[in-house]
C-alpha cells in the first residue's frame, strides 16, 4: 500500500496567463495576441505603451495565430473546437466586430497571412489528399484557390512585397526545399534545394513571416548546409546565396528590420535561446541571456523588438527592447510562486551506449533528497528540452525527485548530423540514449536502483511504454501521456505531415513491417513489470485515443497494474487550465505514491 505523504499545493504554478502568438499593429501602438486566461485561447489587444491587456474575442473555440492586415484595420486568425485541430480561418475588423468565416469547415486550415494589399489571405490546408498545401481566399470571403500541389507538406511561407509571389518551404528532413509560386499564373519553381540539406523560410520558435527584403530582390532562409542551422540570403535574380550568420549553434526565425539594415534572429545557447541582432556582420545579444526567447517581432518603425521570454523558474512574459535593456510589457503571473522550492537546471553531458555525448538538463532538489528520480524526454521527436517555463520538473522537485531531461539523438539544436542519427531508427538509438539518462541518475547516486520513474508526452509517451517493456527491470513506475503504441495503426490514421515524416524516418510499413513491429510497444506488453498510468485525449488527432484504449484493454487482459484516464474535451495537449492542472497533479502523484522514499533506519 503506497504511503501517505504531505500534500503540496501546486495551484500557484497554473495561474499565469499564457501567450501563444501575436502581431503588432502598423501604428506600433498595440498588438493583437492569442492568450489563455485559464479557459481557452482567446484574442486580446496589448497596449505596447503601458502593457494593459483587453479582451477582444472569445468563445467556445480556441482562437490562435492572429495577424493584422497591412493597414491594421482587419485581423485574421484561426479557430478550432476543444483541440481537434480542425481549424477554420476567420477575419474581423480590428475591434473584433464583423466576424467572417473564410473557410468552409473542410479539413485543417491554418496560418493565415494577409497579402501586401490586404485583398487576399494565404493559408495552409490539408483539404486535398490529406497533404498540407498553400491556398488563398479573398479577405472578405469568396472562393478558395489552391496555389500549390506538393506531395510533401508545405510548412511555412512569406508573401513578396509586391504581392505577386509567395515563397514557401516544403518537405520533411533532408527533403526540405524552398519554392516560389506566382499568384496569377500558379506557376511554381524550386528556388533553393540541395540533396541532403534542409532549407526553411523561418523554422522554429515563432517570428513574423517577413523574410523578403523590402525591394523583393532577396530572401532570407535558414539551412543546415554547414551542419548547424545558419542564416543565409538568396539573391533571386542571380540565384546566388551568401551566409549572413554562421556559428556552431543552431539559429532560427531571421527577421529583417523595416529598413533592411539589421536582422534579428534566435540562437540556441544550450539550454537557453536568445534574441540576437546582426548589423554590418557583427552580432549582439539583445534579450535576456537565460531562459527561452521566442517570436521576435520588429516594431513597425524599426525602433525595437517585441518578443516572449520565460524560464524554468518564471512563466513567460512579453518584452520590448529598444537599444538598452529589455523592458517587461506584461504581468501574466499575478500571484507569487514557491521559488524557494524550485531547482535551477544544470546542463550535464553523459556518454551513451556508443560513446556519443548526450546533453541533458538536470534538476536536483534543495535540501532533503528522497533518492528518487524521474526521466522526462521531450516529444517531437525533433524538438529540444530547454530552459523554458513548464512546471512539471519543478513539481517533481518539490516532491523530492531528481529530474533529468535528455536531448536524445534526433533532437534539434545540435546540428544536422545529430538530428539525423535516428533516421530509419526511431525507438532505437534514441531510446538507448534515454535509458542512459536513467543510468546517469543511478550512477551519480541521485536515485536508488528501485526508485526510477519515467514521464513522457506524445513521442515521449511512446518512448515511456517502449522503455517499460524493453527495459522493464529499470523502472519502478511510468506515466505515458497521449502516446502511440502501434507504429502501423498510428501510420494508418495520422495526418499528411506526420505520415510523410514517418515515411522519411522509418520507410514504408509494407516494406519494413519487421522494423515497425519491433518499435511498437503494444507487442511487448507482456514484459511490463512496473505500474503505468496512461492518459489520452478524446479529440487528439496526432496520437488518437484509440491507441491508448487498446493498450489499456490488453493490459487488463494480461492482469498488469495500470490506470487509464481520458480527457473528453481536449486535443493533443490541454488548453483548459483545469485539465492541465489535473493532468500534471494526477501524474506527479501517481509516481510519488508508487515510488516510495528510501526507508530510514
Amino acid at each position: 500500500m503506497p504511503s501517505k505523504r504531505k500534500t503540496i499545493d501546486f495551484s500557484s504554478l497554473f495561474k499565469a496567463m499564457e501567450v501563444q502568438e501575436f502581431s503588432i499593429h502598423p501604428s506600433g501602438s498595440k498588438a493583437v495576441c492569442s492568450v489563455n486566461r485559464g479557459g481557452n485561447y482567446e484574442l486580446a489587444t496589448l497596449n505596447l505603451a503601458d502593457g494593459r491587456i483587453r479582451r477582444l474575442l472569445s468563445g467556445d473555440q480556441a482562437l490562435l495565430s492572429p495577424v493584422y492586415s497591412p493597414e491594421g484595420d482587419r485581423i485574421a486568425y484561426q479557430a478550432d473546437f476543444e483541440g481537434d485541430e480542425d481549424f477554420d480561418i476567420f477575419a474581423s475588423d480590428e475591434n473584433g466586430r464583423n466576424v467572417l468565416k473564410l473557410t468552409d469547415g473542410i479539413a485543417d486550415n491554418e496560418h493565415p497571412l494577409f497579402s501586401p494589399d490586404s485583398t487576399k489571405i494565404a493559408f495552409v490546408s490539408n483539404r486535398k489528399n490529406g497533404m498540407e498545401n498553400l491556398y488563398i481566399v479573398g479577405s472578405q470571403g469568396g472562393p478558395i484557390k489552391q496555389l500549390t500541389n506538393e506531395s510533401l507538406p508545405v510548412a511555412d511561407f512569406a508573401w513578396s512585397p509586391n504581392g505577386e509571389t509567395v515563397a514557401f518551404g516544403v518537405g520533411v528532413g533532408d527533403e526540405n526545399f524552398i519554392s516560389a509560386v506566382n499568384i496569377r499564373s500558379g506557376r511554381t519553381k524550386k528556388i533553393l534545394s540541395k540533396r541532403g540539406v534542409e532549407y526553411n523560410i523561418s523554422s522554429d520558435y515563432g517570428g513574423q513571416q517577413m523574410q523578403w527584403s523590402s525591394d523583393g530582390k532577396k530572401l532570407l532562409f535558414v539551412s543546415n548546409e554547414n551542419d548547424s542551422n545558419d542564416i543565409g540570403e538568396l539573391d533571386l535574380s542571380t540565384r546566388k546565396t551568401r551566409w549572413l550568420v554562421r556559428s556552431k549553434n543552431d539559429k532560427y526565425s531571421p527577421q529583417p528590420s523595416p529598413d533592411n539594415s539589421r536582422i534579428a534572429y534566435l540562437e540556441v545557447l544550450d539550454p537557453n535561446v536568445v534574441v540576437k541582432i546582426v548589423q554590418s556582420g557583427r552580432s549582439r545579444i539583445v534579450s535576456q541571456k537565460t531562459g527561452v526567447s521566442r517570436s521576435p517581432h520588429w516594431m513597425p518603425d524599426g525602433s525595437g523588438l517585441v518578443y516572449v521570454n520565460g524560464s524554468v523558474i518564471r512563466p513567460e512574459e512579453m518584452f520590448v527592447v529598444k537599444g538598452g535593456r529589455p523592458k517587461r510589457l506584461t504581468r501574466f503571473q499575478v500571484s507569487g510562486l514557491p521559488t524557494d522550492s524550485f531547482a535551477r537546471p544544470k546542463l550535464v553531458k553523459y556518454r551513451s551506449f556508443d560513446g556519443r555525448s548526450i546533453s541533458a538538463m538536470l534538476f536536483v532538489p534543495k535540501g532533503r533528497r528522497t533518492h528518487r528520480g524521474v526521466v522526462i524526454p521531450h516529444g517531437g521527436p525533433e524538438a529540444q528540452s530547454l530552459n523554458l517555463w513548464d512546471p512539471i520538473a519543478q513539481m517533481f522537485v518539490m516532491k523530492g525527485f531528481s529530474v533529468i531531461l535528455p536531448n536524445y539523438r534526433g533532437s534539434t539544436g545540435y546540428g544536422r548530423e545529430f538530428l539525423h542519427l535516428h533516421d530509419k531508427d526511431l525507438g532505437g538509438g534514441d531510446l538507448k540514449d534515454v535509458l542512459y539518462a536513467g543510468r546517469y541518475l543511478l550512477r551519480t547516486g541521485l536515485a536508488d536502483d528501485d526508485k526510477l520513474g519515467f514521464w513522457g508526452v506524445s513521442y515521449g509517451g511512446y518512448m515511456c511504454m517502449l522503455a517499460l517493456t524493453k527495459a522493464p527491470d529499470m523502472w519502478a513506475a511510468g506515466v505515458s501521456i497521449v502516446g502511440y503504441f502501434d507504429c502501423i495503426t498510428e501510420f494508418e490514421t495520422e495526418r499528411g505531415y506526420l505520415k510523410a515524416y514517418d515515411l522519411s524516418k522509418m520507410g514504408d510499413p509494407s516494406e519494413n513491417e519487421d522494423l515497425y513491429r519491433d518499435r511498437s510497444p503494444i507487442h511487448f506488453l507482456q514484459n511490463l513489470s512496473a505500474p503505468v498510468l496512461l492518459t489520452a485525449s478524446a479529440r487528439d488527432v496526432r496520437c488518437p485515443p484509440t491507441e491508448a484504449r487498446e493498450v489499456a484493454r490488453r493490459l487488463k487482459e494480461l492482469g498488469k497494474e495500470f490506470e487509464y484516464y481520458e480527457y473528453k474535451d481536449e486535443g493533443h495537449w490541454p488548453r483548459k487550465r483545469k485539465n492541465l492542472k489535473d493532468l500534471y497533479t494526477r501524474t506527479v502523484m501517481f509516481l510519488d505514491e508508487r515510488i516510495p522514499e528510501r526507508s530510514l533506519r
